[in-house]
């Protein structure tokens, strides 16, 4: 703990903005918005909304911030980072990814979180998260993209298939395909799909591979990247530039 006294002061990323938020059935979130220097646009911004905001949020902002001020070299143009994080006052916050990342029961009997909420935390998107960001800052509804990592992965992936009308490009890494896997038949390369070379746990390299080579049908592949080194935790932050530079059309 810093003294008070010291000249220590609690410091504050420029241009990004965070606000809560409440479903009606008393769900809380917080909604964050990091914003590239600059007039946006005249459709406004190309955005970027990350799941998982309390553990990649601000390394996704910052990253974007630094790519973008040499696109030409990066392939990473400015865009708005939006972070969806949930509540750490309303409880758990493994519980609350749990129920809302999923469509369906875990298979796995043992299971003691709970799961199958991922349908309201999409109107939660759409309905008040989307809205509570464009009121922010002026977005085009027609570039926004969405990245989710493990569970958050997962919900990339079902959603791509319930709803491909959400989002313009799609970034999944390291979707926990042993929940269960989905069939996506519109999975081509607006989709991206990233995983570490080191994931091992609950075969998931495997698992990931396979469903890359059979989603989607002829003529629908998604990109797919692998993190050299990197296991479960880490693989999202290697692939971070990848992801912004999918999120930014390249």
């Amino acid at each position: 703990m810093l003294d008070p006294t010291s000249p220590w002061t609690p410091f504050q990323p420029q241009r990004q903005w965070m606000r809560p938020l409440e479903t009606p059935a008393g769900r809380r979130y917080r909604v964050a918005v990091s914003l590239p220097d600059g007039p946006p646009p005249p459709d406004g911004w190309t955005s970027l909304t990350v799941l998982d905001g309390h553990r990649l949020f601000l390394a996704v902002a910052a990253t974007a911030s630094a790519l973008a001020t040499r696109p030409e070299k990066t392939g990473v143009r400015p865009l708005a980072v939006i972070g969806v994080f949930h509540d750490e006052t309303q409880g758990s916050v493994e519980d609350a990814r749990a129920l809302d990342f999923t469509d369906t029961p875990c298979p796995e009997p043992d299971w003691t979180r709970p799961s199958g909420g991922a349908e309201a935390f999409r109107r939660f998107l759409v309905e008040q998260a989307w809205p509570a960001a464009t009121q922010a800052a002026p977005l085009d509804g027609d570039r926004r993209a969405l990245i989710g990592h493990s569970l958050g992965g997962l919900f990339v992936l079902e959603t791509l298939a319930r709803r491909p009308d959400l989002f313009a490009r799609w970034i999944s890494l390291s979707p926990s395909l042993w929940w269960r896997t989905p069939a996506v038949d519109n999975a081509d390369d607006r989709l991206l799909l990233g995983y570490g070379e080191g994931e091992t746990g609950r075969d998931m390299r495997r698992r990931i591979e396979a469903w890359a080579a059979e989603a989607g049908g002829e003529g629908h592949v998604p990109r797919l990247r692998m993190a050299a080194g990197a296991d479960h935790g880490s693989a999202p932050f290697a692939l971070i530039p990848e992801a912004l530079r999918h999120a930014s059309g390249a």
